[in-house]
C-alpha cells in the first residue's frame, strides 16, 4: 500500500529528490527568484533582521530547495525567509538543492512547508488552496491529503477569502482570527460585515460572542430596527437577547426605542422585555422598571402593591434575582432562542419560545441525545 503524503512526511514526500551524486551545490543568490506561487506575502521585519544576523555569524546550515528553468536560473521551492534573510546578511552565494518540480508541486511545497511551520496567515493558506483549486483542478479532499489537514479544515480556511477587504486586512495584520472571522462570514450583506467586523474590534470580542453577535443579527425574531441597532453598537448583545423576548416585531421596536431613548441598563431591559412579553402594557411596564430619580439600587427591590387588597404574592411577576436573570441568559445562548424563566409560590416556569418545526425538532433531538 503506498503511504499518504502530506505534512507528516516532509517536503521530499511530494517531488523527488536530487539524483544521484547532485547533493548540495552553492548557487549564486543573483541567481535565484522567488517563487512566483509562494502564498505567504507578510513578513516579519524584526524576525528577517535576527536570521539575517544569525546567518553572518553562523551562515546559511539549512539548504534552499529549487528547480531549475529553461533559462538557466533556479525559482525557490522552499526557503523564502532563508533567501532573503541571506541577502540581508550580504551573502553571494547560497547553498541549495536542486530537484525537479512542475509548477503546481512547487506550490504544494511552498505552502506545505510553511503550514509546517504554522508560519502562515489563515487569510494566506486559504488563498493558497483556492489557487491550488483554481489553477490545477485539484478537489478539497485532494488539497487535505496533500497538506495533511482535514477537508473540512481546508473548506473553512478557504472561505475566508470570501470575506470584505477590511477584514481580509485584519486577518493579514493578526488583529483578527480564523475563527473571528469565520463568524464574520454569517453576514453577505458587505456594509453589515464591515459593521460586525468593527463590533469585533472596539470591544475586543471573544470568537464565541463574534458567533453570538452573527446568531442573533440573523434572528428571525429580531426586529430590523433592533439588528440595525445591534450593529451599529447602540444595544450589546445581552440587550438585543432580551428582546427577543417580544415577539411581535412592531411591539419589539416600541420597546427599543424606550431602551434607547431612556438609556435602560441590562437589568431593566432585561425586566422590561419580560414585563412587556407577559402582555403589560408598555407605559405601566416601563413606569414599573425605570424611575430615573430612584436611586441605582431600586431594581432588585419589590414594593408591595398599593390599596390592591389581599391579593396572593404570586399575582404580581417578581423580578428576576441575579442568580435566575444569569440561568435564563445562559438557557437563551445554550438554546439560541427566547427563553423567560419566573417563579410562582414553590415552582419555577421555563418559557421556551420556537418559531417552527425545525427548531422543535431539533430542539427534541438535542433533548433525547440524537442532535
Amino acid at each position: 500500500m503506498s503511504r499518504r503524503r502530506g505534512l507528516g512526511s516532509g517536503l521530499d514526500a511530494l517531488i523527488p529528490g536530487p539524483a544521484p551524486g547532485e547533493g548540495v551545490r552553492q548557487l549564486p543568490v543573483e541567481a535565484i527568484r522567488e517563487n512566483r506561487s509562494q502564498p505567504r506575502t507578510v513578513f516579519d521585519e524584526q524576525a528577517l533582521d535576527e536570521l539575517a544576523a544569525s546567518i553572518r555569524e553562523h551562515g546559511l546550515i539549512q539548504p534552499l530547495i529549487v528547480s531549475e528553468t529553461e533559462a538557466g536560473t533556479y525559482e525557490l521551492i522552499a526557503g523564502e525567509r532563508r533567501l532573503r534573510a541571506a541577502r540581508r546578511a550580504g551573502l553571494s552565494d547560497v547553498p541549495a538543492i536542486v530537484k525537479r518540480a512542475t509548477a503546481q508541486q512547487s506550490l504544494e511545497l511552498a505552502l506545505v512547508e510553511n503550514v509546517q511551520r504554522a508560519d502562515l496567515n489563515p487569510l494566506e493558506e486559504g488563498l493558497a488552496y483556492q489557487m491550488l483549486k483554481d489553477e490545477f483542478g485539484l478537489t478539497d479532499e485532494l488539497i487535505a491529503r496533500r497538506v495533511g489537514k482535514s477537508r473540512v479544515a481546508v473548506v473553512n480556511t478557504r472561505r475566508l477569502i470570501k470575506l470584505v477587504p477590511p477584514a481580509r486586512q485584519a486577518l493579514l495584520a493578526g488583529t483578527l482570527s480564523a475563527g473571528h472571522g469565520r463568524a464574520l462570514l454569517r453576514f453577505e450583506d458587505p456594509e453589515e460585515q464591515v459593521a460586525a467586523l468593527n463590533l469585533v474590534l472596539s470591544r475586543e470580542l471573544s470568537v464565541r460572542e463574534a458567533e453570538h453577535l452573527g446568531e442573533l443579527a440573523q434572528h428571525p425574531a429580531l426586529a430590523p430596527a433592533s439588528r440595525a441597532a445591534l450593529l451599529r453598537g447602540a444595544l450589546s448583545l445581552a440587550q438585543a437577547q432580551a428582546l427577543l423576548r417580544v415577539i411581535d416585531r412592531d411591539r419589539q421596536a416600541q420597546v427599543l426605542e424606550c431602551l434607547l431613548t431612556r438609556g435602560l441598563d441590562l437589568p431593566e431591559t432585561e425586566r422590561l422585555t419580560s414585563l412587556v412579553a407577559e402582555g403589560r402594557d408598555l407605559a405601566q411596564a416601563l413606569a414599573q422598571v425605570h424611575q430615573p430619580d430612584a436611586p441605582a439600587t431600586r431594581l432588585p427591590v419589590a414594593r408591595p402593591p398599593r390599596d390592591e387588597g389581599p391579593a396572593p404574592r404570586e399575582a404580581r411577576p417578581r423580578p428576576l434575582s441575579p442568580e435566575d436573570a444569569e440561568a435564563q441568559r445562559m438557557f437563551e445562548a445554550i438554546l439560541e432562542t427566547p427563553v423567560q424563566l419566573s417563579r410562582s409560590g414553590g415552582s419555577i416556569r421555563l418559557t421556551i419560545t420556537l418559531y417552527s418545526d425545525e427548531q422543535l425538532q431539533a430542539l427534541y433531538d438535542r433533548l433525547s441525545g440524537e442532535g
